[in-house]
């Protein structure tokens, strides 16, 4: 009889990937986490364009590119999208209602995967915003100090691959997130990769002189990532920019099926 109802209502009430990608996208936009770090990202990018802009009005013969004083910001702007991919699951894990999800949708790897697409759109969102404000900041500036504002062909692949970086950032702290599931030992692993590692490399090459260090260094996750944003002020690797956004993107394509295959086979 329920059977039957069911079939001539015509209501399909089974999980599929797209109400699972609805469901994701309304707990994001819900979270007051979410607005906050969107805020924190946007708005640390263009604070520190706009700083940056005045800052080097006072010596305009030896300004950087204004791709460079555009994307300035990145690296802060950076952890806070990061923290962003790693709330998007530890969250869940933090306040239980990761159970309502997996009863809501059993299968474990189409959860990820809704996740990751919500995750993948609203980074990209938010970094683009912030490049956006940061040249409407950072431009007038510049233009109101006498400097001239130009953007060569580098320029604007640097303007593209900040955003496209701080997009795969998300995504890599992300797969940290699922990986680890705690919120402070996830944000602390990405900030110990992304940051303090290459500190401790250079340190260690700066001080033993040895030159495979200094090799190693350009291909750690953030150097080899930073090479696509690369202009005369920020980017930290010797590697090609394209070639470091690959290596930064395989990093993350590791943490992804790591986090992804822990996830699927975790109990809990």
């Amino acid at each position: 009889m329920t059977a039957a109802t069911a079939t001539r209502s015509g209501v399909d009430i089974r999980p599929t990937f797209a109400r699972a990608v609805r469901s994701e996208w309304i707990k994001l936009r819900s979270l007051r986490s979410t607005v906050w770090v969107a805020v924190l990202t946007v708005g640390i990018m263009a604070a520190f364009a706009g700083l940056f802009a005045w800052a080097i009005t006072a010596f305009p013969d030896s300004a950087p590119t204004s791709a460079g004083v555009l994307v300035v910001g990145y690296p802060i702007a950076q952890l806070a999208i990061s923290v962003l991919g790693v709330l998007v699951i530890t969250g869940e894990y933090a306040t239980g209602s990761f159970r309502s999800t997996l009863a809501a949708e059993p299968r474990r790897l189409r959860v990820v995967a809704s996740k990751a697409l919500v995750l993948l759109l609203s980074a990209f969102a938010v970094s683009a915003a912030a490049l956006a404000l940061s040249a409407a900041v950072g431009i007038p500036v510049l233009r109101a100090g006498g400097i001239d504002v130009r953007f060569e062909a580098d320029d604007i692949r640097a303007l593209i691959g900040v955003v496209l970086y701080l997009t795969v950032s998300a995504w890599f702290a992300y797969g940290i997130g699922l990986l680890v599931k705690n919120t402070a030992a996830a944000i602390t692993t990405v900030v110990g990769i992304l940051f303090i590692l290459p500190i401790i490399v250079q340190l260690i090459a700066a001080t033993t002189g040895a030159e495979w260090l200094r090799d190693l260094y350009s291909y750690l996750p953030a150097p080899a990532g930073s090479a696509v944003a690369a202009s005369d002020t920020v980017g930290l690797s010797s590697l090609e920019p394209w070639v470091g956004f690959a290596v930064f993107c395989g990093y993350t394509v590791a943490a992804l099926a790591a986090g992804t295959i822990a996830f699927v086979r975790r109990d809990d």
